[in-house]
């Protein structure tokens, strides 16, 4: 009998085995909690949603998220000599989201949070919350974009 490890999705992530690599498996980031979000529009394209040219002077705007999560915030410490790390994730053209604003004012205390391709190419990304922020998003593109370590006492 196999038994197949859950990776919660995060092989769908560019860079998402640094996650492995550094944490010691893929996390699911229970006991995690949110640091920040941010909404942008930074990016551009001259190119409609087939990939075909728009019209001469004109663009559109590319939607993207950045979500900054302190990994295993309320859950044991690490061992002696082991750090608590800040992972840094960014979803690239954003095509729909559902964002509890509100409930960032709480805790924002994970659950888990899971990645699974969409029939259309998409990636959903899925933060289920024990308590505050509730995010459920579909992008073109999650990449993994920093693991730092940091002090939980210093918070």
């Amino acid at each position: 009998m196999t038994t197949s490890k859950n990776t919660f999705g995060w092989e769908l992530a560019q860079n998402g085995d640094l996650l492995l690599t550094t944490l010691g498996s893929d996390p699911s980031f229970h006991d995690s909690s949110v640091r920040s979000l941010c909404l942008q529009r930074a990016r551009s394209t001259t190119l409609d949603d087939e990939g075909k040219p728009m019209f001469p002077g004109c663009d559109r705007d590319f939607v993207d998220l950045i979500l900054e999560i302190f990994h295993n915030r309320f859950g044991p410490r690490p061992a002696e000599g082991d750090s608590d790390y800040l992972v840094t994730v960014k979803f690239l053209n954003v095509k729909t989201a559902e964002i509890d604003a509100n409930a960032m004012m709480e805790e924002a205390w994970i659950r888990d949070i899971n990645l699974t391709r969409e029939p259309n190419g998409s990636i959903k990304f899925d933060l289920n919350p024990n308590l505050g922020l509730d995010i459920v998003l579909t992008c073109e593109q999650v990449i993994v974009e920093a693991i730092e370590p940091y002090d939980r006492d210093a918070l």
